[in-house]
């Protein structure tokens, strides 16, 4: 017995995996770090991305104040009405020597023609010179991929801890956390 020091026995060890595997399994099957998110937002939409434009604004200092525009047509994810939103967020090129970056902006690539998104939006007055619209909610924080799965499901793809999807979810179990996170947080405003 004395070498066994550090060893589980086996009945130890599978009630260590029994345990491990039920607290993984009542864990909610949605989102449970997003709430931050759904409160600051006035909506979701999950559809493709059929347009993009980046504008250029005159600065109040000078210079200029670059934006892009990305036009997604799909679903509301709160009620499933088909929706085309205009969602704007700083940043972007006009040509290759005319833009700006923004550490807040998605990358190019997560918002080009044809991509599959999912994003968190709320209006704002007066983004720049009289522009108004709908906004991405945290930067890129907002947005997110999502494909359908072998048996024809939607999975939202997480983006890992720290993200308010972190892992992997189907759209109906999305769906059913935004409904009443942005019911709730349309009762309050």
């Amino acid at each position: 017995m004395g070498d066994d020091v550090g060893v589980i026995p086996p009945v130890r060890f599978a009630a260590a995996v029994i345990l491990v595997g039920l607290l993984v399994a009542a864990a909610p099957s949605g989102v449970t770090t997003s709430q931050g998110l759904l409160s600051r937002s006035d909506g979701g939409v999950l559809g493709v991305v059929v347009h993009r434009e980046v504008r250029a604004f005159e600065a109040p200092g000078g210079g200029e104040l670059f934006f892009t525009t990305a036009r997604v047509r799909g679903t509301d994810l709160a009620t499933g009405a088909e929706e085309t939103v205009d969602v704007t967020f700083p940043g972007g090129f006009i040509s290759e020597s005319r833009g700006a970056h923004s550490s807040t902006a998605p990358p190019a690539n997560a918002t080009r023609v044809g991509r599959r998104v999912l994003m968190f939006h709320r209006r704002v007055e007066d983004i720049a010179e009289g522009f108004s619209g709908e906004v991405l909610v945290d930067g890129g924080g907002g947005l997110f991929s999502w494909f359908e799965s072998r048996r024809g499901e939607t999975i939202v793809q997480g983006r890992g801890p720290g993200s308010a999807i972190a892992r992997n979810v189907r759209l109906a179990d999305l769906r059913g956390d935004v409904r009443g996170a942005l019911g709730r947080s349309g009762e309050d405003r």
